[in-house]
């Protein structure tokens, strides 16, 4: 019977106040991440449960899909403790382990600087094998995506390896995807991020186009990392912990969850610019433009995808996951399996904090691709949004991916989903898990509730946060 072989995890943003993840002190919006919260104290219950349900005995491997610490808005010991919370629940040293000892982690845009320094200090390692006047390669900026080669992911190992009981586990990384194949190889999951699905996330080539529109775009994973890990890193994971410019770039993000509040922010920062001008009709000209550029900018930057609530995925992402399945994941299979596509292709990504499944056609795949998007576990509007939730993937030794979808925003019964065309049936894996867990017994029945009570708590303090100055 098919066992659960990969758990999928991604947007846990731990540390991060509106983490759902991550515990609040009593009565405040400050994180006390000494404790592992109430819903990711039950969460791990429900996954106890299921995993449980395993016949053989190998455990299943734990996958964190990127996202996992809040490093972009975060101090690093805040995420690192979070962190240390959601490892105590599932490799404790007095009860069964839920994972096996070999655990893969793949950066997110606000975890991207573990994997800058993962990549350095392995960098550096190979530097120390070398004789002096050898020839010196030049360093990585992606692995491979089949079998690649370890590279211990340095924070996360010395995180784990503080606790005695636990000093066999590695965390390895890759980065941007991580693939498996069936045995027969016929299936395939890719595991990745996703946030190259985003324009904004590739700003650094999008500018070069059309700054020197005759220059070759990139169309592999090294080369289009190569031209955007700095701005990546830069902005999305080391600017909002510089200190106290970290805590208004921290602000500002909890601002621009608020339409009118954008526009407050915005209309102030032209004011002041042009405050100093005598002439009014030159300051009123400055400030109209300053407003327009600002709106451009910062406006832009507000309405990313994860704020567009009617659609699940913009047409900007929907265009950019059409080229990066066609480009870049489709040049990487090619390379790295000898110009073999498998027939059935899944795809893992989070990122825009709304999960959905959905069969997709890509040119040069032979079948649809199953596109599945895992969610987040973070509150990023004051009032529900329908489509947000946080989903939990299973996937088992055939590569059949199945979701454990744990709530949407306003709607937080826990519900056990898969992907498959119309004329096809339920695959072996989704109707054992069927069978086996109940989700009107406990801890699925109460996870609801408490999800739901957490979640109303972020939407009232990220209310107050987003009208603060401080």
């Amino acid at each position: 019977m098919p066992d659960i072989r990969y758990v999928i995890f991604s947007d846990m943003h731990l540390g991060a106040e509106n983490s759902i993840l991550t515990n609040l002190a009593e009565n405040s919006y400050e994180t006390d991440t000494t404790k592992a919260s109430p819903v990711m104290m039950r969460l791990i219950d429900c996954l106890r449960d299921v995993i449980s349900k395993n016949e053989g005995s190998k455990k299943p491997t734990l996958v964190l899909n990127g996202d996992l610490m809040e490093l972009a808005l975060n101090t690093t010991n805040n995420a690192s403790m979070a962190f240390e919370r959601f490892m105590e629940l599932t490799m404790p040293a007095n009860a069964e382990r839920l994972f096996d000892k070999d655990i893969f982690f793949l950066s997110g845009n606000h975890d991207h600087n573990m994997w800058e320094r993962s990549r350095n200090y392995h960098y550096i390692e190979y530097l120390k094998t070398l004789q002096g006047g050898e020839r010196i390669r030049d360093e990585i900026h992606c692995t491979s995506m089949f079998n690649p080669e370890p590279i211990a992911e340095n924070l996360l190992n010395a995180l784990v390896h503080r606790y005695p009981h636990l000093q066999d586990v590695n965390v390895n990384a890759a980065y941007p995807a991580h693939a498996v194949l069936s045995e027969d190889k016929q299936k395939c999951v890719v595991f990745c991020h996703g946030h190259y699905v985003e324009s904004m996330y590739s700003l650094m080539t999008n500018l070069r186009s059309k700054i020197f529109p005759d220059r070759i775009k990139p169309g592999t994973f090294e080369h289009l990392e190569q031209e955007n890990f700095a701005w990546v890193d830069f902005f999305w994971s080391t600017l909002g912990r510089s200190g106290s410019v970290g805590k208004d770039i921290d602000l500002i993000y909890d601002k621009i969850q608020d339409p009118e509040q954008v526009k407050i922010m915005i209309h102030n920062i032209a004011e002041s610019f042009t405050a100093n001008r005598k002439n009014m009709v030159l300051r009123w000209a400055e400030r109209e433009i300053l407003q327009e550029i600002l709106s451009f900018t910062v406006g832009r930057l507000a309405a990313n995808e994860r704020n567009e609530p009617d659609v699940v995925l913009t047409p900007d992402a929907t265009q950019g996951l059409k080229a990066f399945m066609e480009i870049f994941v489709m040049n990487q299979l090619r390379h790295e399996l000898n110009g073999y596509i498998p027939p059935n292709i899944s795809f893992i990504f989070g990122h825009t904090h709304k999960p959905f499944q959905q069969l997709m056609n890509y040119t040069g795949y032979t079948t649809p691709v199953k596109v599945y998007n895992s969610g987040g576990w973070v509150v990023d509007t004051m009032k529900p949004q329908p489509l947000h939730g946080g989903s939990v993937l299973l996937v088992d030794e055939h590569m059949d991916v199945i979701v454990l979808q744990m709530y949407k925003e306003g709607k937080h019964n826990v519900t056990l989903e898969e992907l498959k065309d119309v004329n096809e049936k339920s695959c072996d894996f989704y109707q054992r898990v069927n069978k086996l867990i109940d989700m009107k017994q406990e801890p699925w029945s109460s996870f609801a509730s408490i999800a739901e009570q957490e979640i109303n708590l972020r939407y009232k303090y990220l209310a107050e946060i987003a009208k603060s100055n401080n």
